[in-house]
């Protein structure tokens, strides 16, 4: 039994002391794929504190089980309440519009039942790694008989990004980077006297190529930061919708950070739940969420996972209430 006791008393040191340092990384810029690797296990570690907690109180280790009991809470009640807690508001007259936003690996997902899936579901459409054969494809299977305006910047493999609409756009000028595409577009609702702005976000990946690119992402995702705080100035009190991928979960705290001058994360705000985007092509369920819809001065009425065949993404299908008399200053 002491040998027992002693090898429980290890693992629950092990445990709660991964999951104690998840948090201080969790609190802190990510610099290096190591602090980027234990804060997108977070959610992970976080349950398996309270494995803990279970240990520790098994071994009967008072100053132990206190402490792994701290750990946990902390851990899980943050994971709880980014993922559970609805924090909706009531947005008053508004009209709804529908957000099909996905990743299609390098333009490889099927054109005719991503359409299909767009026609049914979505009034603007953000593509991340949109290439010019996809656009071909894409246009092949009919998407601009519903979605008659687009913006669209394909490239070759994952460099390319694009929107449509079934609303009209107007694009906006914005700076290029070599590590993050962030093209944006006035979006005019019925409805909605002043226009929208509708913003896509693909931020390269911190292991591009297998390669060590932790630096490019962080300039990426830096970026998309400055972009957010020129469109929400451009916006006043206006409406701006976010979708793509960011290649960052909400443990990571450069994502968090974007969330100021009013942008709140789609789940966050409804309490969604824990639903991964990535990787959808395994036989096992996708396990990191790195693909987001933000908004500012509207709300998420809705937000869910939803599949897309040939992509290695979980796609999100948001609805979005968008504050009648909203619009770009």
């Amino acid at each position: 039994m002491g040998k027992i006791r002693w090898m429980l008393t290890a693992l629950a040191v092990v445990i709660s002391g991964a999951a104690g340092v998840a948090l201080l990384v969790r609190g802190n810029p990510v610099k290096n794929l190591a602090s980027l690797a234990v804060a997108v296990i977070s959610p992970y570690l976080a349950a398996l504190s309270l494995v803990g907690v279970a240990m520790a109180a098994r071994c009967h280790r008072r100053v132990l089980s206190v402490v792994a009991l701290a750990i946990a809470t902390v851990s899980s009640g943050g994971q709880i309440s980014w993922h559970y807690l609805a924090r909706t508001e009531d947005p008053g007259k508004h009209s709804m519009i529908r957000v099909l936003s996905a990743n299609i690996q390098n333009g490889e997902a099927d054109a005719s039942s991503f359409v299909r899936l767009a026609e049914e579901n979505a009034d603007v459409i953000m593509v991340v790694e949109l290439t010019p054969a996809a656009v071909q494809r894409f246009s092949g299977a009919g998407i601009g008989r519903a979605f008659p305006y687009s913006h669209l910047i394909p490239a070759p493999l994952a460099g390319g990004i694009g929107m449509w609409s079934r609303f009209p756009l107007v694009p906006l000028p914005v700076p290029r980077h070599p590590s993050a595409a962030v093209p944006a577009a006035l979006l005019e609702i019925p409805g909605v006297p002043l226009e929208t702005i509708l913003v896509g976000v693909h931020v390269k990946s911190p292991l591009a190529e297998g390669r060590d690119t932790i630096d490019d992402w962080r300039g990426g995702i830096a970026h998309v930061k400055s972009q957010l705080a020129k469109f929400a100035t451009t916006a006043g009190a206006g409406a701006v919708v976010v979708a793509g991928d960011f290649n960052s979960t909400p443990d990571v705290w450069q994502f968090r950070d974007l969330l100021t001058d009013g942008y709140r994360d789609a789940v966050e705000q409804l309490g969604a739940g824990f639903a991964p985007t990535f990787p959808a092509d395994r036989w096992y369920p996708p396990l990191y969420t790195i693909d987001h819809v933000l908004t500012r001065n509207s709300a998420a009425a809705s937000v869910r996972t939803v599949h897309i065949t040939g992509s290695d993404h979980r796609a999100l299908l948001a609805s979005i209430a968008i504050p009648a008399g909203s619009g770009s200053g």
